[in-house]
């Protein structure tokens, strides 16, 4: 293998950041609000910026006891600093989770330059910031996001201590007080997640001999004082304000509900992460099997007993939980990245390994092009299109194979990260916002501003709707949008409480005998499919006649 040529820590904190930054813009403007759960997190972080009361959190007269308040202040804030809460920007409000994985990037890359090098380091920054799963959670304004920075910032500084301890220096303040401010605002972004990553790196390392060197060079017990510090206010403000609700939800309901029941149907078999890993990251997909077995093998070495003691852990604890979702493992992605890295800098000697790697990358990348081509085909009816695009990437990602084929590593871990990049790019940019008939309520939006009756932005009382509930509609609608039956929206607009009663058309029929004669007219007709539940529906925004207008405002 050819020496590789040096790469300094500047030139490549640059690269990594400015490269995660490109990544993560991808769908920062483009995509409308997400259902369902980027709009529950937009709608609540709006109506603590309309009430004023920063503490509880609430989804319109519901409250939301499901997550701490962390990611909620940093949209305000956000929102507050770029944006203003009446015009529902959903960017803005997405601007902390994108912040977040760019963090991510950059701190995966101190750790693995701290483990090896700078060249590694560059790698693995590279490598996260273009992972589909973080391409696509810098773009929803939701926790996990933010959660992977602050994990990748952690870690990080745990790196930072315990190589201090092993290299028989004594661990400075910085590495402890990073460490524990980061697991004080990951507790405060999405509770004990962090935490319980570092406990179970630290489980790990405590197979190595001396068994505890991990605890003097985190400082425990100034440690816990500050980690306490961060978080006892909110937790005293949050207990106060919902009567202890929020513990009995969060952490019974929500967290401990999850590891023995599938939640919101969202279940799978042991083995269900280890099998979407190679799509979701795929850049690294042809270096994670030649990486983890290099790492196995080092793991006699303190950084590779690291890596593993932060990524296998935690994977076989999400793999073992009752509830699956894809981006549960997403804080173990940076030790994954490291260990792809450090593969394709030191080199994979074992023929087989490397074909083999390079094999499970053509076959992710081959479905990553159908997944592009797949809705061009069944939504927009543009099959020349779609076959171009996927042509395109199937081309492109055998050539990417080809490096790693042939133990070209460094050249193929550099050409698949830049091209996950514009993956990122066409799809969260191009394909999925060309796809209108799935932006139902952001059409919604747009209908009643075009006829002057949006409650927000023309100072009218709000809608109502019936047969269509998706938290999108109440977040680009506002917060007093009533969710209801066609009955009772019927009664509304006759009474002019509401502006306008948006009725789907299962609920017509309903609807017109509530109405009993009153006089209305049709606005507008929205035709399209709701994704999250799967269902096509078609949607009439209803308004009294406009005189007098006394009973709008």
């Amino acid at each position: 293998m050819k020496p590789q040529a040096p790469v300094s820590w500047r030139t490549g904190a640059v690269c990594v950041t400015a490269f995660a930054m490109f990544v993560a813009f991808a769908g920062l403007f483009a995509l409308p609000p997400l259902d369902r759960d980027e709009a529950r997190f937009a709608q609540a972080t709006a109506q603590m910026m309309e009430s004023g009361d920063y503490i509880a959190i609430r989804f319109q007269d519901r409250e939301r006891n499901k997550k701490p308040a962390g990611v909620y202040w940093l949209q305000a804030a956000s929102v507050a600093a770029f944006s203003d809460v009446e015009a529902r920007e959903i960017w803005a409000y997405r601007l902390p989770a994108m912040a977040g994985v760019v963090l991510a990037a950059i701190f995966t890359f101190i750790a693995a330059a701290r483990l090896y090098d700078p060249l590694t380091g560059l790698i693995a920054g590279l490598l996260l910031a273009s992972a589909p799963l973080a391409a696509a959670e810098a773009t929803i304004a939701k926790t996990d996001g933010v959660l992977l920075g602050l994990v990748a910032m952690a870690q990080c500084a745990f790196v930072y201590a315990y190589g201090a301890v092993q290299a028989g220096e004594k661990p400075g303040w910085g590495a402890a007080i990073a460490f524990w401010a980061a697991q004080g605002a990951g507790a405060l972004v999405k509770g004990p997640i962090s935490l319980m990553i570092s406990a179970l790196t630290a489980l790990g390392l405590s197979t190595a001999t001396p068994r505890f060197q991990w605890a003097a060079a985190l400082r425990l017990a100034a440690g816990a004082a500050i980690f306490i510090l961060i978080v006892a206010p909110w937790l005293f403000a949050i207990s106060q304000a919902t009567d202890g609700r929020f513990f009995a939800d969060a952490f019974g309901d929500d967290m401990l509900g999850k590891l023995g029941d599938a939640q919101e149907g969202h279940a799978g078999p042991p083995g269900y992460h280890a099998l979407l890993v190679w799509i979701l990251f795929w850049p690294a997909a042809g270096l994670i099997l030649p990486g983890l077995v290099r790492t196995w093998r080092e793991r006699k070495n303190w950084r590779a007993l690291f890596l593993l003691s932060w990524a296998l852990p935690g994977w076989l604890f999400f793999e073992l939980a009752a509830t699956k979702l894809p981006h549960y493992v997403l804080p173990l992605y940076p030790a994954l990245a490291i260990i792809a890295a450090r593969a394709a800098t030191a080199g994979t000697p074992e023929k087989v390994l490397r074909r083999a790697g390079a094999a499970v990358y053509a076959a992710a990348g081959l479905g990553a092009a159908a997944i592009i081509a797949a809705p061009l085909i069944e939504f927009a009816q543009a099959p020349a299109l779609a076959g171009g695009l996927a042509a395109l990437f199937a081309a492109a990602t055998l050539l990417v194979a080809g490096f790693f084929w042939r133990g070209r590593s460094v050249a193929g871990a550099l050409a698949s990260s830049a091209l996950a990049a514009v993956y990122a790019w066409t799809l969260l940019n191009g394909v999925l916002p060309g796809l209108s008939q799935f932006a139902v309520s952001p059409r919604l939006a747009a209908a009643l501003d075009e006829a002057e009756r949006h409650p927000l932005h023309d100072g009218l009382k709000p809608v109502a709707i019936a047969g269509y509930s998706e938290p999108s509609a109440v977040f680009l609608l506002g917060t007093e949008t009533a969710l209801t039956n066609p009955a009772h929206a019927a009664v509304l607009l006759k009474s002019g409480a509401v502006s306008a009663a948006i009725v789907e058309a299962r609920e017509e029929a309903t609807f017109a005998a509530a109405l009993d004669g009153a006089p209305v007219e049709a606005l507008a007709v929205i035709d399209g499919v709701n994704y999250s539940s799967g269902q096509r529906v078609s949607l009439t925004i209803y308004a009294r006649p406009r005189a007098p207008e006394s009973y709008e405002r």
